[in-house]
């Protein structure tokens, strides 16, 4: 496995330690290079340890060990990917002087020789030899980065080679450092994978509601959509909206004068028009229901009296007459699929549980796929799957590329029903995205390798460590505002 490079610092970060400043020159030309003098902006801190871009930090190590892996691997630097770097390299910071701290807390001193091994390719001449005459051409100032980043890298090295196992020293197969898994802790594991469930599925789409449907509700409730032509006035206070009322009633000032002077046009257009027309959405910004009556009832040019909205007081004048629904329309049909996906779903899944209750009945009258022929339903087929929340990659997984099936894998409602079923038994209908599902039990079997992948639990354990480290009390995070005000374009 390869190593992490969040603790991994290794010598290819000493050797390109001198190379960060061109590489990554162009993402510091922003503020920080205008303001001549001023304080290098701090991103953050670990245990009060300041985290800075500059020369010589374990920061800027890893800004430019990132740079040089963005290029290597031909990605355009653009601000985009500098942001990206400069994060990553943040992170790795961060767990660096976590890891470091812990094993200097333990009593491990780094010993020299081990820091010379890892300066020593950096003075390496055209033919991979040391060569003294590059040691003695180095500046004292060169030298010390490279020792104390040496040593730092080690000693993050240690912590992490101890905890989660280093693949490049083993004994035999095995890893010489590191947490060892127990053989009940590995076959733990292998047990969740055994049972493997494979299903036959019949989805109803809620897209697949009949038109017929809509109109026969759209109908039996037509008044939700009269549509309104309106003007209205809307201030904060009830005092103010009362004071605007009374002298638009002695003709003191216009209406559109009004709101002009006085509106927050929290629902019209700038010119004052209401904005959300139709009934349905007229009931959705008043504060008492009740009221509606008082806004729809208006006569053509009549003034409401003071109506409280949900974000203030407005008065209401109505322009014109009501325009009421045209049904055979697809604009009107368009606003009536609207309101019911937004405010009457029910409906939709109400009339879908029964299809499914149907489909479900036959199909133990007959079979499945009989079921799915005579009722024109669409089915799929689900491979076999073990009882894995979230699909965790150290066991199997259940495939989510089928069309409604996205994150169902943490769809709770869905796991239990799937595996509370008997073989060939069939499910209850249950809603999963945007369908209604009935769910046959149709295989069973069993995972062909009981082995753990040791690899994965450790990527975990490393995964679960830098999570925890993150959100540490220790650590001041100002990343994200340092960056953008300093070194964004």
């Amino acid at each position: 496995m390869k190593k992490n490079t969040v603790y991994t610092l290794g010598s290819l970060i000493i050797l390109l330690i001198c190379a960060f400043c061109f590489v990554v020159l162009p993402a510091v030309e922003g503020r920080t290079s205008r303001q001549q003098g001023a304080d290098i902006p701090v991103f953050g801190k670990y245990d009060g340890k300041e985290i800075k871009y500059e020369q010589g930090t374990e920061f800027a190590n890893f800004v430019s060990q990132y740079g040089q892996m963005y290029q290597m691997y031909g990605q355009q630097l653009d601000q985009s990917t500098y942001y990206q770097i400069f994060n990553q390299a943040f992170k790795s910071t961060v767990l660096n002087y976590a890891y470091t701290d812990a094993v200097k807390k333990s009593g491990y001193v780094v010993p020299q020789s081990a820091i010379t091994r890892e300066i020593l390719p950096y003075f390496s001449d055209e033919n991979g030899n040391y060569s003294s005459k590059l040691y003695k051409q180095a500046s004292d100032e060169i030298k010390q980065e490279l020792h104390d980043s040496a040593e730092s890298s080690i000693a993050a090295e240690r912590f992490a080679n101890d905890n989660f196992a280093s693949s490049s020293e083993t004994v035999g197969l095995n890893p010489l450092y590191g947490l060892k898994t127990s053989s009940a802790e590995k076959s733990f594991i292998a047990n969740m994978n055994k049972e493997q469930r494979g299903f036959k599925m019949a989805a109803f789409s809620k897209n697949d509601y009949p038109l017929d449907e809509k109109l026969k509700f759209a109908n039996q409730n037509a008044a939700l959509f009269n549509k309104y032509d309106m003007s209205l006035i809307t201030v904060e206070e009830k005092s103010n909206a009362e004071s605007i009322a009374k002298r638009i009633a002695n003709n003191e000032i216009t209406f559109e004068d009004a709101i002009s002077e006085y509106s927050d046009k929290s629902y019209s257009t700038s010119e004052g028009k209401l904005t959300n027309s139709y009934q349905y959405q007229i009931s959705t910004i008043l504060q008492n229901k009740e009221d509606l009556a008082a806004v729809t009832g208006l006569a053509v040019g009549a003034v409401s009296d003071v109506i409280q909205t949900n974000t203030g007081y407005t008065i209401f004048k109505n322009n014109a007459a009501v325009t009421k629904p045209d049904f055979n329309t697809e604009d009107s049909q368009r606003v009536v699929t609207t309101y019911i996906n937004t405010y009457e779903l029910t409906l939709v899944e109400d009339y879908f549980f029964a299809k499914a209750n149907d489909f479900v009945k036959e199909a133990k009258a007959s079979d499945f796929d009989s079921a799915a022929a005579k009722l024109s339903v669409k089915t799929s087929e689900i491979a076999q799957f073990p009882l894995n929340y979230g699909n965790v990659d150290v066991l199997n997984t259940l495939s989510t590329t089928e069309d409604g099936m996205s994150n169902v894998e943490k769809n709770e409602n869905f796991l239990k029903a799937a595996f509370s079923l008997k073989l060939n038994e069939y499910s209850e209908p249950m809603v999963v995205n945007n369908n209604i599902v009935v769910l046959q039990y149709t295989t069973a079997g069993t995972a062909a390798d009981d082995d753990v992948n040791v690899n994965l639990l450790v990527a975990h354990d490393q995964s679960s460590a830098a999570d925890s480290i993150m959100h540490s009390d220790k650590l001041e995070d100002n990343f994200i505002s340092v960056y953008f005000d300093n070194y964004l374009r």
